[in-house]
């Protein structure tokens, strides 16, 4: 069986597209052939680019701004390149045209996908709710995870332990998603779809701290 091809968006730095040599590794040791993606909107080339792929990581990345998802900016926030979320919904919503490609979502990545289906962010866990924890800080913390979800089925066990790196979080759940688990403050950690084609974690499972994170990977390239 030919191996999958799964691209990976990239962050933009001055004339560099740049991404983390941890996504490609992990998905070689998954058995899958990684591709780094230029970040572009223009539609000849993205559906050309889409249709070679056989799944996408829609990476970690900064804050998207608050418009997206119709919202102004009430707190301080990293903004991301403008053009790197651009590139990103465009690559979604040709990806979505298909209806049959994996899609696996990544910290900003997760929330990307959340705000590209309708949903909202908290734009800052602890200045909305003192009592959460600060996800930013920790260095990683317990997530529940949901009964009869993708995410169960690949990890097998109804609690783990995850890195964490973010400041923002789902609010308000996009069109067509559910909740897969959760921390113990009540953060949404993972996001589904219930035809299974998407996955989205706000942690970084491609950092390894569980071992666990790799079949996420395999699901991907399966």
């Amino acid at each position: 069986m030919a191996k999958k091809v799964i691209g990976i968006t990239c962050d933009i730095k001055g004339k560099f597209f740049e991404i983390e040599k941890f996504y490609f590794q992990k998905i070689l040791d998954a058995g899958g052939i990684p591709f780094a993606l230029p970040m572009v909107t223009d539609k000849n080339y993205l559906k050309r680019i889409v249709n070679i792929l056989d799944g996408i990581i829609i990476s970690g990345s900064r804050d998207i701004d608050p418009n997206f998802y119709g919202q102004k900016k009430t707190h301080k926030i990293n903004s991301l390149d403008i053009q790197r979320t651009l590139s990103e919904l465009a690559y979604l919503k040709e990806i979505f045209k298909l209806n049959k490609k994996k899609i696996l979502g990544i910290c900003g990545g997760m929330q990307l996908i959340n705000v590209f289906l309708g949903g909202t962010l908290i734009q800052d866990i602890l200045d909305d709710n003192p009592n959460c924890n600060d996800h930013l800080k920790l260095n990683s913390h317990k997530i529940n995870i949901n009964n009869k979800t993708l995410l169960s089925s690949i990890f097998k066990v109804k609690s783990a332990r995850v890195n964490t790196f973010h400041h923002q979080a789902v609010g308000k759940l996009g069109k067509n998603l559910i909740v897969s688990a959760i921390a113990s403050d009540g953060v949404v950690e993972a996001i589904e779809t219930l035809n299974k084609k998407i996955l989205a974690v706000q942690w970084h499972p491609e950092l390894g701290l569980n071992k666990k994170n790799i079949s996420i990977f395999k699901w991907l390239t399966k």
